[in-house]
């Protein structure tokens, strides 16, 4: 920034986060210091799909612009020429950085590190998340100067908004000529929710200088920590920490006696050759995944979590006494339904409906979890936890999972490295309805069409693991299993001379 030319400030948020607010706060503060500024704003849509973008252009010094004649300042920021960037979410922070608006000699960058997953990200039939670590490291390449941090959650412990957390770190970093008693004014010439506003503040104004974002974590105590079971000693220290998660999940899923069929499973496989720590970790969890398999029991019990419902709290911005009321739009079918029954009865029911095409249909339920009926009636159903080992659904999820741990035996007698890939394969089911569907049919043709067929020969031993790896990754292109069936189709095609010649 060469002496007299503006200082830029571009802020990128999502819609309803407030970023509105926070550009007025820094033109009105900058305006009471004297200075000459300007704001601009390019709304987008809100709820995710868009950012809305403010931009300010800032005259550095206060006789700036007393001319004969007002200065003329430009509407849109322009990339590589941006002082400030102010990102509340860190994918969109990034899109900034890859626009070119950010630049390693020029930009200081004040950011939030949590995200705020996308459409296509939860659309994926993989886990589609984008890795955080690879754009907090792009997002901190491309600035002169980074102060990123879980923003979100100080703004929560303050019991303030996310704008004036951002405000305050903003005022800290000392980029701008303007002392942090006129943005405190601006706050307060706001006339809204002027006290938490200043305390979120004044809590970014602590992180910008100190770098920290809360109190650090209490010392775990020899008595919090959990024993570890005998067992475990049979498994390499690098998969501990999967098994123990997984031990934990299903403790709370089930019971004592479910992790204990969970360590049971596991240990067919302790001591094996080729069954490293990388290899058992990723067993771990996926099997643990796979037991705490989402039947409508358990759908029941995650939405009566006092965790999930602090979190609706937090997120509509509830102070302490208020009532908020969480309503649960759901929608079970059939097999929902039915699966509670016991397997015999269960099919039987589940046939009559198909025979008269009635398998489709589904019950619109609006549940308010926070009132007497809507809770009675979740609870009931979270219950029924005791009951699950003698439904189908609990019956047809065991016999799926030794299934595949049987191929994975199978597997790892042979290719230690086809083991691993025929471990992924289990990634492919999860959920519920028609997401449980797509992923068990996917993996039923891989197991079919290359697995199998591996095992008895029919496939060269060194295409193995590959063919297992490319037939997943194909699965998760898309839900028809177009993309999947191809890459089956080619991979025989591929092997058609070899077998001819060798017949």
């Amino acid at each position: 920034m060469s002496a007299g030319s503006p200082i830029t400030v571009l802020i990128s948020a999502l819609g309803g986060e407030g970023g509105g607010v926070l550009a007025g706060w820094i033109a009105d503060a900058a305006v009471a210091e004297g200075l000459h500024a300007q704001r601009t704003s390019i709304p987008g849509v809100a709820q995710r799909t868009g950012a809305t973008t403010y931009y300010l252009e800032i005259l550095p010094h206060a006789d700036a612009g007393r001319g004969p004649g007002k200065p003329v300042l430009a509407l849109n920021p322009a990339p590589g020429r941006v002082d400030v960037l102010i990102g509340t979410e860190l994918l969109e922070t990034a899109r900034m950085v890859q626009t070119g608006y950010a630049t390693p000699d020029r930009t200081v960058l004040i950011g939030v590190v949590r995200r705020v997953y996308t459409v296509a990200e939860k659309a994926s039939m993989g886990d589609g998340r984008l890795d955080p670590d690879r754009l907090e490291a792009i997002v901190e390449r491309y600035s002169k100067t980074a102060l990123l941090g879980d923003l979100g959650a100080i703004a929560q412990a303050a019991g303030s908004h996310l704008n004036a957390v951002l405000l305050g770190a903003l005022a800290g970093s000392g980029t701008l000529p303007i002392p942090p008693d006129r943005y405190r004014d601006a706050i307060r010439a706001g006339a809204k929710a002027v006290e938490s506003n200043l305390r979120g503040f004044e809590a970014g104004l602590a992180f910008a200088r100190t770098g920290r974002t809360g109190p650090a974590p209490a010392a775990e105590t020899e008595d919090a920590v959990r024993p570890v079971p005998e067992a475990w000693s049979l498994y390499p220290e690098g998969a501990l920490p999967m098994i123990e998660a997984g031990s934990q999940r299903l403790a709370d899923y089930q019971d004592d006696a479910y992790v204990a069929l969970y360590a049971d499973r596991l240990k067919r496989f302790a001591g094996r050759p080729g069954a490293d720590a990388a290899f058992l970790s990723e067993l771990a969890r996926i099997l643990a995944l796979r037991m705490a398999f989402e039947d409508t029991i358990r759908v029941a019990q995650l939405k009566l979590t006092a965790a999930r419902l602090e979190q609706v709290r937090a997120e509509a911005g509830a102070r302490s006494g208020e009532i908020v009321d969480v309503i649960e739009y759901m929608k079970p079918g059939p097999e929902e339904l039915f699966s509670l029954l016991p397997p015999a009865l269960a099919r039987r029911a589940l046939a009559f409906l198909a025979g008269r095409g009635w398998d489709t249909w589904s019950i619109p339920m609006n549940v308010t979890a926070t009132r007497f009926g809507g809770f009675i009636r979740l609870k009931t159903l979270a219950s029924l936890r005791g009951w699950r080992r003698r439904t189908l659904r609990y019956a047809d999820e065991q016999a799926w999972i030794e299934h595949w741990l049987d191929l994975i035996d199978r597997t790892l007698a042979v290719d230690p490295d086809a083991a691993r890939e025929v471990v992924a394969i289990g990634g492919l089911v999860k959920g519920y309805a028609d997401t449980h569907k797509r992923g068990r049919r996917n993996f039923d043709r891989i197991v079919a069409r290359v697995v199998e067929p591996a095992l008895a020969g029919d496939l060269p031993a060194p295409a193995f693991a590959d063919a297992v790896l490319n037939a997943r990754l194909a699965a998760l292109k898309d839900p028809e299993g177009t993309a999947l069936d191809e890459t089956i189709r080619s991979l025989w095609a591929s092997l058609a001379p070899d077998r001819q010649a060798a017949e």
